[in-house]
């Protein structure tokens, strides 16, 4: 297997990944670039099809025609994928059961950040080390969103495709109208322009803070310089610089009346289609969020047409901590299950299509910004967005990628973050509760206890 023009053989993959011994029993593959002997029989006896799981079909399809519209299909033509995609909960629950028993992993996983601690648990990790096989090539991934949710403990166990760069949009039109001028530079100049929106247009907001999800809070810690987590996996938001972020959204929420609580419904605690229902009704003017979120507004399943021409895309706001412009949030891996029964084949479909321009098969697809730096100059990435007014937001998100912070995963993420909006979040932002010493103590009780289980 060709590796930044080496050849990789299947003991030096083993070697790196720490794979189960079961997969040294395999016998190696011929070199990559090499086609094979005897025409179409010897193609068949050599072909290996590598096994996928994921929870959305875009998520493996978008591999696929990476495969075959960047050249990997036509070099390696006895390679194929094979797809299966289930429900989100489902297929992460049928994964950590193949890692629990050794039985039934499959080739590739792609794993969501917000379930990839669960795999940390425990003396090992069920996923091949990646560290070494991406080796000096680290330099080239916006570190923070594309390996940093994956790793534990010095070891990176997946990749993911997107930089998850964080910003604010703003309708800027509205602004406009009642004289404030944008972007915004600080937390500060913020609340004060959504203090006089407030008084402008007293049935719009200037924004929504979740109260059920810690994203909000999560994004404004990382743009402060905190940690939602520390390196040992502790939570890290307990802090002077946690009580601000909490104390401004709880401000702008009940002293200035100028905020609103994010509009959920059922399960989806983030932004179902009432959350982006209230800015086609005009009554939110401003969101922060990675590209997924808010990148491009003028999707369907955004707040799709209507306000073309209205809305401008600004790094965050600084002023809080260190003021880094920009946070991360979200992504999915692509991870390599110690029992995959072609490894080297899984390693080399990631390799395509995270580590050479292959990865701009996904922002063809769905718009996103790759965190393979050597393509975010490419042409498809710095076109005007109409609904941003003929903004290139690609030039944006390329300098935040510059800026993305670093950040820690942790073995107790989801029980620390469900601990941590239940015992903090909510009686903060839902119920203006402004004892934070008395909800940090209580919540750091229950960590401790969450730790122990």
């Amino acid at each position: 297997m060709q590796t930044n023009n080496r050849e990789l053989s299947r003991r030096d993959f083993l070697k790196i990944s720490g794979a189960s011994a079961s997969m040294a029993m395999l016998a190696a593959c011929a070199s990559p670039g090499a086609a094979p002997a005897g025409g179409s029989d010897a193609m068949a006896d050599n072909a290996v099809e590598v096994t996928a799981w994921a929870h959305w079909e875009q998520g493996l399809q978008w591999l696929q025609d990476s495969m075959d519209n960047y050249g990997f299909s036509e070099e390696h033509p006895e390679i194929t994928l094979e797809r299966v995609v289930q429900p989100f909960a489902e297929v992460h629950d049928k994964m950590l059961a193949a890692c629990a028993s050794g039985v039934g992993q499959p080739d590739l996983m792609r794993i969501e950040q917000g379930r990839a601690s669960a795999f940390f648990k425990g003396d090992e990790v069920c996923f091949a080390d990646l560290t070494d096989l991406i080796g000096d090539r680290m330099d080239d991934l916006v570190l923070g969103s594309a390996i940093d949710y994956w790793s534990w403990q010095g070891k990176i166990y997946g990749i993911g495709n997107e930089v998850n760069a964080c910003g604010m949009a703003y309708r800027k039109s509205v602004f406009d109208e009642i004289g404030i001028e944008t972007p915004f530079s600080t937390w500060a100049d913020f609340k004060e322009a959504a203090a006089a929106l407030k008084e402008a247009k007293p049935d719009m907001a200037a924004i929504s803070w979740h109260d059920q999800d810690p994203g909000d809070f999560q994004m404004m810690l990382f743009g402060a310089g905190g940690l939602m987590y520390d390196s040992d996996g502790n939570f890290g938001g307990l802090n002077d610089i946690g009580k601000e972020i909490l104390e401004y959204q709880r401000a702008m929420i009940y002293d200035d009346e100028s905020a609103i609580l994010a509009p959920i419904t059922g399960d989806n605690l983030w932004s179902p289609p009432i959350y982006w229902e209230q800015f086609r009704q005009d009554k939110i003017a401003t969101v922060i969020g990675a590209p997924w979120h808010n990148g491009k507004l003028g999707q369907e399943t955004k707040i799709g047409p209507g306000q073309e021409g209205e809305w401008r895309l600004q790094g965050l706001p600084t002023g809080i901590g260190e003021g880094i412009p920009t946070a991360t949030h979200g992504g999915t891996s692509v991870s390599i299950p110690n029992g995959a029964n072609h490894p080297e084949e899984s390693w080399m479909i990631i390799e395509h299509t995270h580590l050479t321009e292959g990865v701009l098969e996904d922002v063809a697809q769905r718009g996103i910004t790759p965190s393979y730096k050597p393509v975010l100059q490419e042409p498809m990435l710095l076109e005007p967005y109409d609904y941003y007014d003929g903004q290139v937001i690609g030039e944006l998100y390329f300098e935040l990628s510059e800026k993305m912070p670093r950040i820690f995963q942790s073995p107790w993420a989801p029980e620390f973050n469900q601990a941590f909006t239940d015992m903090v979040l909510t009686p903060v932002i839902a119920d203006n509760n402004q004892d934070y010493d008395g909800l940090f103590a209580t919540v750091t009780e229950e960590f401790e206890r969450l730790k122990s289980l």
